[in-house]
């Protein structure tokens, strides 16, 4: 319940405060004493100052302790807070010395804004089931992703809310669905195509392979990011710019920014790049999570493959 330094780093304070007072006379030692830390093993030290003010600390076990107070061992293992009284003083000591003590943070005004009108402005997840569930097209399901781009920092931001947005991306010799920048520090970009859900994921014939449209969608992100890598810093230069315009206000390739906004990478740093090709439905669950695995890990640089039926299941909002 302590709201500030712990005993262990405000031992001298606490020594030359008990000393002030007269609580204790010099000389004195004091037993600094935690309790269930360590998987609920509880600590004593022994701690003695020099003639400087300096302190020392000498571990010593719960019967030692109770030796050198004259006490119980029950009494010295009784946790304080299963101690109505001792409860409600530490309560009322530490209310006085700060009484929102252990509330939540308190979020800037333009956060709390912002997410609030990213709420109001919601696509359902139930909206995206019912499109989904009827087969739409490719340019169906584009068209309502692109009123919301947070269905993509909800999934792929880390740390949440923390990423800026983008749609119809520019990429090479030509664009890609949806972007995300996020992370703090080094950035990390998330490229997203998305396909329709009028077809299955894997066909439902002897191979049973991946559709020949998540391929195409597969080949066509991959050389994509092989242009991007035989010019790696020119890349990296140009997202930086771009992130800078966005959060600077700028409605650059559709901006969406996050609660969080600037977002904190730091441009000289070098950047990760993953991708994401949303398509198709789910027929088999089990067997698909397996065709999933082997083309994830069958291609490079890896690219993570869903069917709307999975990528809706990891959205939180209803």
């Amino acid at each position: 319940m302590n709201p500030g330094q712990s005993i262990t780093n405000s031992i001298e304070r606490v020594n030359a405060t008990l000393l002030s007072r007269g609580t204790v006379l010099p000389g004195a030692q004091l037993i600094e004493h935690y309790e269930d830390i360590n998987h609920g093993q509880p600590t004593f030290d022994l701690v003695t100052f020099s003639e400087s003010g300096s302190p020392n600390w000498q571990s010593i076990s719960l019967q030692q302790a109770a030796q050198m107070l004259d006490c119980d061992v029950v009494e010295l293992s009784t946790v304080t807070l299963s101690i109505p009284r001792l409860a409600e003083e530490a309560d009322r000591m530490r209310t006085a010395i700060d009484p929102f003590a252990g509330s939540p943070w308190l979020e800037a005004p333009e956060v709390v804004n912002r997410r609030a009108r990213i709420a109001a402005n919601m696509v359902s997840k139930a909206a995206i089931q019912e499109l989904v569930e009827r087969g739409a097209s490719e340019r169906e399901l584009l068209s309502l992703l692109k009123r919301d781009l947070s269905l993509f920092g909800e999934l792929y931001a880390s740390p949440h809310e923390h990423y800026l947005a983008f749609s119809e991306f520019p990429l090479a010799d030509g664009f890609v669905d949806f972007t995300l920048f996020t992370s703090t520090s080094r950035m990390e970009i998330v490229l997203i195509e998305v396909k329709g859900a009028d077809f299955f994921l894997v066909n439902d014939d002897h191979y049973g392979e991946v559709a020949q449209s998540m391929n195409r969608a597969a080949g066509q992100i991959r050389r994509r990011i092989g242009d991007i890598y035989e010019n790696l810093p020119m890349f990296r230069k140009r997202v930086h710019e771009i992130r800078a315009r966005a959060e600077a206000g700028e409605k650059i390739h559709g901006a969406f920014l996050s609660p969080y906004c600037p977002i904190g990478v730091d441009p000289n740093k070098d950047i990760t790049i993953r991708t994401v090709v949303i398509g198709g439905r789910t027929r088999d669950d089990l067997v698909e999570s397996k065709k999933r695995h082997q083309f994830e890990h069958g291609v490079s640089p890896p690219i993570k493959i869903e069917s709307w039926d999975t990528w809706l299941r990891k959205l939180r909002r209803q």
